[in-house]
């Protein structure tokens, strides 16, 4: 007698049928959601707004003859062409001899312990910068100090102190500044645009300091030598090529 196999429910079949279906659909949700918070990250990270500020100084010997004023005005000169604003100071040097060797200029945090009403504000300025608080350069017994700055709303901004100290062989001029950049964000695509006709905002640091210097040899028709700094100066903006002719 022939054994009649029972029949498998239509149904039955159908459960399988939309198990594997089930299972092909949650593997493709799975490799496409991995995707997607893969193309997330990298324009999430494009879209970030970011503030990166760096320290900057950079020192100068010229050996020359020249008096202050002369080198004074050559500076300020050469800060000028390259910031919004300058301001200088030259203290009187009454009873005080020409040193044998030059003076250099120290770093001081003007946020750093203070306490009272006004400091809370002057923290909370400096916790915008980075980390590096609220620095200043100051130079003692310099025979010329001066403070520029340099402000592209929305995409950077330096501040740069520099000191001249005069010593028997000539002058060290020495350098520093706090410069800070904006970076991401729905500007990101203008900045780009903008740093590829005119140069980044670093090659614009660098030419600040070096055009300063280029200023005050033409004044003393001496050559400077740079001395010791950090970071080392890079490139410079295309239109240099154009301005120090």
């Amino acid at each position: 007698m022939r054994k009649i196999l029972p029949l498998l429910s239509p149904f039955h079949r159908t459960d399988r049928t939309a198990m594997k279906n089930s299972t092909t659909i949650t593997t493709l949700t799975i490799l496409a959601a991995a995707t997607a918070l893969s193309g997330c990250s990298a324009v999430n990270s494009t879209l970030t707004e970011r503030s990166d500020a760096v320290e900057i100084y950079h020192i100068y010997d010229i050996k020359t003859s020249v008096d202050t004023a002369t080198i004074a005005k050559a500076a300020s000169d050469g800060l000028a062409a390259n910031t919004n604003s300058v301001q200088t100071a030259m203290p009187l040097q009454i009873g005080k001899n020409v040193p044998t060797t030059p003076g250099k200029f120290t770093i001081d945090d003007v946020a750093a312990g203070l306490n009272g009403q006004n400091s809370a504000m002057l923290k909370m300025m400096a916790s915008q910068s980075g980390g590096l608080g609220l620095k200043v350069a100051t130079c003692a017994d310099a025979v010329w100090t001066s403070k520029a700055v340099r402000n592209i709303s929305g995409s950077n901004n330096l501040t740069l102190y520099t000191c001249i100290y005069k010593y028997r062989s000539g002058y060290n001029v020495d350098m520093y500044a706090v410069f800070m950049k904006q970076s991401g964000g729905l500007y990101q695509l203008v900045r780009e645009g903008a740093n590829a006709i005119a140069g980044t905002p670093e090659e614009w640091v660098n030419k600040t300091i070096v055009d300063t210097m280029r200023s005050i040899e033409r004044a003393s028709g001496a050559r400077a030598v740079h001395l010791e700094g950090q970071p080392e100066l890079g490139p410079l903006p295309a239109v240099d090529k154009l301005s120090a002719k």
